[in-house]
């Protein structure tokens, strides 16, 4: 039997893999953009549609059109950020854990990682940024594909069409500490603007400032994370902290963003 010849690569230098549309915005748009903006590739991966998440304003979308809507606020929030490549692994809102197994979501990363061989992989911490049963479902199954991705024996099937496997060296999960939030409500309420961040607050985000691992200064696409974030209009209802970002609130909130890295190592997500 003659052998398959390799798959070409889709080469990728970052990959993320999130659960919703927006939720690029607070775990790492702005290095994103800067990958971007410096010629590396980035993959931008997205376990849903966001399907039950709140509608802003009713001209905006209805429940049964939300899916739609937030993907395509999705793209144009990755275009904003620079982001050619925005795939989905169609996996429904508020079930990505359930779901996940018999939509074979597992091999589908492992196959994502084999194609794309990134050299840095960011997506959830075992925190879920604020517990969100998704965003811990997904990271854990980002997490658990880069391991196997590496493992030659994993998903022969994948093997047998040529594509090798690969260990990505990097694992970074994005940081909001408890106390950047508060920071970032209080200045909102010196700013005599709302301060409401989807009913989250400082006792919701549990990883502490000694965990992280790397800072990274994103000021120099700060405009380009804030176009992407008023992509998202349908999650931006009137009381939100970030529908009324003052330049002040935008540079202190969003100007820096913070990872740690899965094995503790030094390096950046860029």
């Amino acid at each position: 039997m003659t052998a398959r010849p390799p798959v070409p690569p889709q080469a990728t230098d970052l990959l993320a893999v999130f659960a919703h549309p927006d939720d690029e915005i607070l775990c790492g748009a702005g290095c994103l953009a800067l990958a971007a903006r410096t010629g590396r590739q980035v993959t931008l991966v997205c376990a849903t549609r966001g399907e039950l998440g709140p509608i802003a304003s009713p001209e905006l979308a209805t429940h049964e059109t939300l899916a739609v809507v937030r993907e395509g606020e999705l793209r144009a929030s990755a275009q904003a950020l620079g982001i050619r490549d925005v795939r989905f692994l169609d996996l429904p809102d508020a079930g990505v854990d359930w779901a996940a197994p018999d939509a074979g979501t597992l091999a589908a990363l492992v196959r994502i990682i084999r194609q794309g061989r990134p050299r840095a992989i960011l997506t959830f911490g075992p925190d879920g940024l604020y517990g969100h049963s998704d965003h811990v479902a997904i990271g854990e199954l980002t997490a658990r594909a880069r391991q196997l991705a590496a493992d030659a024996t994993a998903f022969p099937e994948q093997r047998a069409e040529g594509l090798a496997a690969f260990g990505a060296a990097r694992l970074f999960f994005p940081v909001l500490t408890g106390a950047a939030i508060a920071q970032l409500l209080a200045g909102a309420r010196a700013a005599g603007v709302p301060a409401s961040l989807w009913g989250l607050g400082p006792e919701h985000f549990h990883v502490q400032a000694s965990e992280i691992t790397v800072r990274v200064d994103v000021s120099a696409v700060l405009d380009q994370k804030l176009a992407a974030l008023r992509c998202h209009r349908t999650q931006l209802e009137p009381n939100n902290v970030l529908a009324h970002l003052t330049p002040a609130l935008a540079h202190q909130f969003f100007a820096t963003e913070s990872f740690r890295c899965a094995e503790g190592r030094p390096g950046s997500p860029v």
